[in-house]
């Protein structure tokens, strides 16, 4: 609460600077509409009948969580790693006095905003599905996720390089790691991520694929598909090795196992999708995704993340019941500016907030700010870069992959 008083102030001021300079430029190259009504929408066909802003809203919500999450969590409590990803000496001091009061006990800010992004994502990508096609929803997949990570990736680079500047610490980037990173398959190759955010993109890659692969069944027996696929995932966490060899290649399946298991909590959204498109009932919505994540619940101690059992993935129940609740409510759901404004930029904020906005908070106190005025300056320099990656790469490369979308309306 404290953190969003800090921020709200810097908001409004950037949201003004935004209208004044970012949006009027655009308007005028590609005839789109001013900030703020200015976002990807999930189904504009839909969505003017309040039937999915509740996903579009809570994609801001996630945002905000995770970033609450690194913000104070990780900065604080791992030191180590934090130095390791900006080229930093480690931060010293007592952290905030506040910080045990963010949370109530059990509740992580950051799986429940990650377990919300999963959710929305599984809850409005057969939209994409029923509009394009596989081949094309595939393409426009690619066109939506790759090039603003990539921009995303080189912009933490070069933040990162100035800060081994500007501490005087060596700068390395491994070129097997980068490159596995910018294709997103890196941990099946054991190579650590670059940027400690970018294993959630992986795992969403693969729901596209899977999600297009079941299309023919989904579209015909929803339920019956998604608990088959839950069940048989299932079986195979317990039943496949930890790993495999491709030629000289080590293939470490464990890691596999775990963006396998994550698939399956993405396919309960994708139950909300058919109800909501009518093909379910409600008591079916409810036995099925109860049942789902029963499954995936119960695995997640057969995982190589297993320690992080029951306590994380009981914030995927959270999640879910937050979910299911704004479900229920979604035709009350109305713009909220602020709300608005953090899911328009979600993805590119998502992308850059966490190893850059590390370094802008460690000089900002390096410089000799307290960290309850570094940490809101640190986000609204995040928040530009991110509106800029939003405008300049993330709009245009997304409404390539719309133009394939109604290209297939069009050959029907």
């Amino acid at each position: 609460m404290i953190f969003c008083c800090a921020i709200k102030p810097y908001i409004i001021l950037y949201r003004y600077i935004n209208l004044a300079i970012f949006a009027p430029l655009l308007a005028m190259r590609a005839n789109l509409p001013p900030f703020p009504r200015l976002m990807l929408s999930l189904n504009p066909a839909t969505e003017s009948s309040g039937k999915i802003t509740f996903a579009n809203q809570l994609r801001g919500v996630a945002v905000l969580c995770v970033i609450v999450t690194h913000y104070l969590g990780i900065y604080w409590g791992a030191r180590n790693i934090v130095a390791q990803y900006t080229f930093a000496p480690a931060l010293t001091g007592a952290r905030p006095a506040f910080m045990p009061y963010v949370a109530p006990p059990t509740f992580n800010y950051g799986p429940f905003g990650v377990a919300l992004f999963f959710l929305i994502s599984g809850f409005v990508i057969p939209f994409s599905l029923e509009k394009m096609g596989s081949l094309r929803f595939l393409a426009a997949r690619v066109l939506r996720i790759y090039p603003t990570y990539w921009v995303a990736t080189a912009l933490m680079l070069g933040v990162t390089y100035l800060s081994s500047c500007y501490w005087h610490m060596p700068f390395h980037i491994d070129g097997w790691q980068l490159g596995t990173n910018l294709l997103l398959v890196n941990a099946e190759v054991v190579q650590p991520s670059v940027d400690l955010v970018n294993w959630t993109l992986s795992v969403e890659v693969k729901f596209y694929v899977v999600a297009m692969l079941l299309w023919p069944w989904l579209a015909r027996a929803p339920v019956a598909t998604l608990l088959c696929y839950a069940l048989a995932i299932c079986g195979l966490i317990l039943w496949l090795p930890s790993q495999c060899k491709l030629g000289s290649l080590d293939i470490a399946l464990d890691w596999a196992k775990v963006e396998a298991m994550y698939t399956v909590f993405l396919f309960i959204g994708t139950l909300f999708h058919f109800a909501v498109k009518g093909r379910i009932g409600p008591r079916v919505l409810a036995a099925a995704a109860l049942v789902m994540f029963a499954l995936f619940f119960a695995v997640w101690p057969q995982t190589v993340i297993a320690e992080q059992y029951w306590k994380v993935p009981a914030n995927y129940g959270y999640a879910l019941v937050v979910f299911s609740l704004c479900y229920l409510w979604r035709e009350r759901f109305r713009a909220v500016r602020v709300l608005d404004f953090f899911a328009a930029v979600s993805y590119p904020l998502y992308l850059v907030h966490a190893v850059s906005g590390y370094v802008v908070m460690h000089i900002l106190m390096d410089r000799g700010l307290p960290y309850l005025a570094a940490a809101p300056l640190a986000l609204v320099v995040i928040l530009c870069a991110a509106t800029v990656l939003h405008y300049a790469v993330e709009l245009p490369t997304a409404s390539l992959g719309k133009r394939l979308g109604r290209q297939r309306v069009l050959d029907k």
